[in-house]
């Protein structure tokens, strides 16, 4: 199995924002997650995560959570970092 760490920007929608994904998210998937950066406010919420596990279980992971309306797409590093 081969361990990685990827970088995602999360977006929830108002009714997504509401429900607590991302600790369901740790609770199906063997996956190490790390909260980057948050914005959220009544209507959006967009985050950064951090997921570390096996590829397979992140791919997922990610899969789980746009079945839940959340949009997923990747991160640029710097855009965290710089």
């Amino acid at each position: 199995m081969a361990q990685e760490t990827q970088r995602l920007w999360l977006t929830f929608d108002e009714q997504s924002s509401r429900q607590p994904l991302i600790y369901q998210m740790s609770r199906k998937f063997a996956v190490v997650f790390n909260i980057r950066n948050a914005s959220v406010t009544a209507s959006i919420g967009i985050i950064a995560l951090e997921l570390e596990g096996d590829r397979e279980e992140i791919k997922k992971a990610v899969a789980w959570f746009e079945a839940n309306g959340v949009q997923v797409e990747p991160v640029e590093i710097n855009t965290i970092e710089g």
